[in-house]
């Protein structure tokens, strides 16, 4: 029994962390993919533009996930002044991370659909089977979604706080007074586990993660 669970927890981790850093790389490099397309060579400058996954990740902040709970990354730094066209280049580059981790999400789906249909199993036990493969997809689905979801909150320095600046440039300025506060509530709020931010991710990463579940089911069941 005792070995059983440290077994478990040993692969929950391991999935955890391959998860993540799939998830943060990918996440980063559509970022930084996206802004030098648009003719900004600052994630080239700081060696961004790269496939190399530990080139996105903060050590420090991924090991504190096992620790705390709590986990950050490397951001991408981009200069808008290189777009020709700084409102809606700016505004592809927010929407560029969080579409990253919902096509992970929509390819993760896919692939559990798949799975589903290759060994015929009946679609509503799906969710229900315990394995290896479907808790990984299950968990690389979910946490991409609440990655995006998670991303779009509009405060600094999550991706959402971008549409602030291109759409409300008054609340922006006010918030760039204010920056290093609010990144520090905000971290206080996830690491306190506050249901605000905790009821909004899980909420909207349920509704998501519904209607892909049930679009998937339509085509393949």
């Amino acid at each position: 029994m005792f070995d059983t669970i440290w077994l478990e927890q040993i692969i929950y981790y391991a999935f955890l962390v391959i998860i993540l850093l799939v998830s943060i790389w990918l996440h980063e490099y559509a970022h930084a993919w996206t802004s030098y397309k648009l003719w900004d060579p600052t994630p080239v400058l700081q060696w961004r533009l790269t496939p190399n996954p530990f080139k996105h990740v903060d050590i420090v902040w991924f090991i504190s996930v096992f620790l705390i709970g709590f986990w950050w990354w490397k951001p991408v730094q981009i200069n808008p002044t290189y777009y020709k066209n700084p409102v809606k280049d700016e505004t592809l580059t927010a929407f560029a991370w969080p579409a990253m981790n919902l096509v992970l999400a929509f390819l993760g789906m896919l692939i559990m659909m798949v799975y589903g249909k290759t060994i015929w199993i009946w679609l509503q036990d799906l969710l229900l089977r315990w394995d290896y493969v479907v808790l990984f997809r299950q968990m690389f689905i979910l946490m991409n979604i609440a990655l995006a979801v998670f991303n779009m909150i509009p405060l600094p320095p999550l991706d959402g706080y971008r549409l602030v600046k291109i759409f409300w440039k008054k609340w922006a300025r006010r918030m760039e007074k204010n920056v290093m506060w609010i990144s520090m509530a905000l971290i206080i709020l996830i690491v306190s586990g506050s249901p605000l931010i905790s009821t909004y991710i899980s909420t909207v990463t349920d509704i998501i993660y519904r209607l892909f579940f049930m679009l998937f089911s339509l085509i393949f069941y």
